[in-house]
């Protein structure tokens, strides 16, 4: 969570644990969905106001924006020439 170690260092926030956890749920072949449930564990010694800054900002964060997106994928055999 690079993203927020930068947000708490610009903001002057001291966190002593930063630890994530990832758990990720697939739908079965009808519905081909997934759905993330991500825990973050700043410590203690944040105030409420720091956490929910930290905690937007993991919302707001690229990998969050790109996830939550329309995602395409095109599939292409061989290389294409530049």
């Amino acid at each position: 969570m690079l993203t927020l170690s930068a947000v708490a260092d610009h903001k002057k926030m001291v966190i002593e644990k930063l630890e994530t956890k990832v758990l990720c749920i697939t739908g079965d072949r009808i519905s081909l969905s997934a759905r993330f449930i991500i825990e973050i564990d700043l410590g203690t010694g944040l105030t409420q106001r720091e956490q929910t800054i930290l905690l937007n900002s993991a919302r707001n964060c690229e990998v969050s924006k790109l996830l939550t997106g329309n995602i395409e994928i095109d599939y292409q055999l061989g290389f294409t020439q530049k």
